[in-house]
């Protein structure tokens, strides 16, 4: 019934992506800032994060430009195919803001074009979930205007909790936001964060990593208990940047406890899908960051926006 599109910060692989018909428009990682790499593209996530960690460099990145976006939404706008892109945060990024200005121009030529542009207000898993929700909503048919009031409703709902190794990089990429002033002057800490409405928060604080990835699955597990949500009725994904051993073992001990205590099944275990964290959040959280993703199913809200 339409196009979706996302950019790479949703932790989709481009052929996971393709596999559910959604079209990845790249944002751009540099390492000296100067010479920029279309992320999944021109640079894949191993050697990104190989490099990230061997350099020790902070890496930057740049948004999509207007005229990227303009090339891919182009060809189904010609074919009167209704287009929803789903973007990261415009807290993290302008890709947003490059969406919107594609299809405003694009409809100065085609004023009949349908394009949504969607502020997730998220990042990493839980985009990805979002983009998720969007597909299965395309294959049962659920209506264009009804699929963009509940993809608008979600965006307030989905959340990422996880862990990394230290703040450097939160810090350097200018993305600590609230966290500074409750952490400043504390040290050897591992904080627990999480991500909800664009802003990263703290969940909790412990010494140890083996405690923060504990910490990740509580701080999940507490959401839904205090707040008296049933989890059957959201989705839920786990995720890591770092594909060792260890960093493979965090990420199957928060699937393990999500599955046995939550009574819910991971994306990755139905749809066969590896969702490493992408290089663009590994820009801002390092090379050792490993969490949980969860949103809302699609019929969960649907009955709210039906009133």
């Amino acid at each position: 019934m339409f196009k979706i599109f996302s950019d790479t910060p949703c932790d989709f692989t481009l052929e996971y992506a393709e596999s559910i018909g959604v079209s990845i428009v790249p944002l751009y990682v540099s390492f000296d800032g100067e010479n920029y790499s279309k992320a999944q593209y021109e640079l894949t996530t191993e050697d990104f994060y190989n490099r990230m960690t061997s350099e020790k460099v902070y890496p930057k990145t740049s948004m999509p430009s207007v005229q990227d976006y303009i090339d891919y939404f182009l060809p189904y706008v010609k074919e009167n195919t209704p287009i929803i892109a789903i973007t990261i945060s415009t807290l993290f990024s302008g890709s947003f803001n490059s969406a919107n200005m594609a299809a405003d121009q694009i409809r100065e030529d085609y004023p009949d074009a349908q394009i949504t542009v969607i502020n997730s207000q998220l990042n990493s898993a839980a985009q990805g979930l979002l983009v998720y929700e969007a597909v299965r909503m395309n294959r049962d048919n659920v209506p264009y205007e009804t699929v963009i009031k509940v993809l608008e409703e979600m965006t307030k709902l989905g959340t990422v909790y996880f862990v990394i190794e230290g703040l450097d990089y939160l810090q350097t990429g200018g993305r600590i936001g609230k966290v500074a002033s409750l952490i400043t002057g504390m040290l050897n800490i591992r904080p627990v964060l999480y991500m909800n409405n664009g802003e990263i928060s703290i969940s909790s604080i412990t010494r140890t990593r083996k405690k923060s990835v504990t910490g990740v699955f509580e701080g999940v597990k507490r959401h839904f208990q205090t707040n008296n949500i049933d989890p059957s009725t959201y989705e839920f994904t786990t995720g890591s940047s770092d594909i060792s051993d260890t960093g493979m073992s965090e990420r199957e001990e928060l699937r393990n406890r999500l599955e046995s205590e939550l009574g819910v099944v991971c994306l990755e275990n139905r749809e066969n899908v590896d969702m490493r964290v992408s290089m663009i959040t590994g820009c801002h959280t390092g090379s050792y960051t490993t969490g949980i993703g969860y949103m809302p199913k699609y019929e969960a809200i649907l009955p709210l926006v039906e009133k």
